[in-house]
């Protein structure tokens, strides 16, 4: 394509998603161009009854997902993922073109530098593969949890009071999304057709549950993010869900016990296919999170109430405590 770009594009990554990878999204190569991410974003403006300073905001999320998921590894994820370096990089481009379209002032690009090196004491074996987790917390708490294996399980309907904590700070048993009312007309039952005057918003909702959270990756800015100095980093997932089951199970009966990696999704950009998973979907703007958590959910009606304590035991075997300069902690 050789049309004019209406937004100056990034220096975008040398290497792409394989044939076979990209064609098993239905797509092809035209969606990895920068005039291709502006024609389609003209046709259906999804950000067009966002406010200013709403868009304002989402570039703010958008840049700090770019400087800190962009990476060798996901060059070659597909673009429909929100694990490709390809999918920021459009967020991050049609954005200011919706302020160039309403003719207001566009926000400055980031500055940071983009595909940086972060010494890791361990590192997942693929973007969000879910080997390896990461838990961030104070060291002398995670110093408890590593010896003792305590672990506190709140309701997930606590998480949206918690002040002064960003990071944390979400809806986690309702996950809203919108759809563009312009292009959207509601029909009567005589036939007649009404447009909608703002977008559509759709809400997917879930009883309230339990919840762990940990994340997939390594990466210094998250002990900021969390407040945290120290990193309990689980070398053995699969024997710790073992356990966390085992004693999930005596102390809430009859819960599905689930473990997953986060999915996050673009709340104005949510594709036909896609599904808002209120349990294990969040707001993109959380994605450099890169969460994966451990969910207890009711089947019977039962009611998630207050905090709870669950003791593993020992976790030595199975896990390992870093300070943010990466130091291994070794028991005196």
């Amino acid at each position: 394509m050789t049309s004019k770009l209406r937004v100056p594009a990034f220096a975008l990554p040398l290497s792409l998603p394989k044939s076979e990878a990209i064609a098993s999204f239905n797509s092809s190569l035209t969606e990895y161009e920068p005039e291709m991410w502006e024609l389609r974003y003209r046709v259906v403006r999804y950000l067009e009854r966002m406010s200013d300073a709403m868009l304002q905001q989402r570039y703010r999320d958008i840049v700090r997902n770019l400087e800190r998921l962009v990476s060798v590894e996901s060059d070659v994820i597909p673009i429909d993922s929100f694990l490709s370096s390809w999918y920021w990089f459009r967020k991050e481009h049609q954005t200011p073109l919706e302020f160039q379209l309403r003719d207001a002032e566009a926000p400055a690009p980031p500055t940071g530098q983009l595909y940086r090196h972060c010494e890791a004491p361990r590192r997942a074996r693929h973007p969000n593969y879910g080997d390896v987790l990461f838990r961030y917390g104070y060291m002398d708490d995670l110093l408890t949890t590593l010896y003792g294996g305590t672990f506190r399980v709140a309701p997930a309907s606590t998480y949206k009071d918690m002040e002064g904590d960003a990071a944390r700070q979400d809806e986690e048993r309702s996950k809203i999304s919108f759809r563009a009312g312009r292009h959207i007309t509601i029909s009567t039952e005589d036939g007649g057709k009404f447009p909608i005057l703002g977008d559509l918003q759709t809400t997917a909702s879930a009883p309230n549950y339990y919840v762990i959270c940990m994340s997939t990756e390594w990466d210094v800015k998250l002990f900021t993010d969390f407040r945290g100095n120290g990193c309990l980093v689980i070398t053995e997932p699969e024997t710790f869900a073992t356990r966390l089951a085992e004693h999930g199970a005596r102390a809430w009966p009859q819960w599905f016990f689930r473990h997953n990696p986060i999915a996050y999704f673009d709340p104005y950009d949510v594709k036909e296919r896609e599904r808002v998973d209120p349990l294990m979907s969040k707001d993109f703007r959380f994605a450099y999170q890169r969460e994966y958590r451990f969910i207890w959910a009711p089947q019977l009606g039962q009611v998630a109430d207050y905090a709870h304590f669950l003791n593993l035991g020992a976790l030595h075997d199975i896990a390992e405590l870093y300070d943010v300069d990466g130091t291994k902690h070794t028991r005196r």
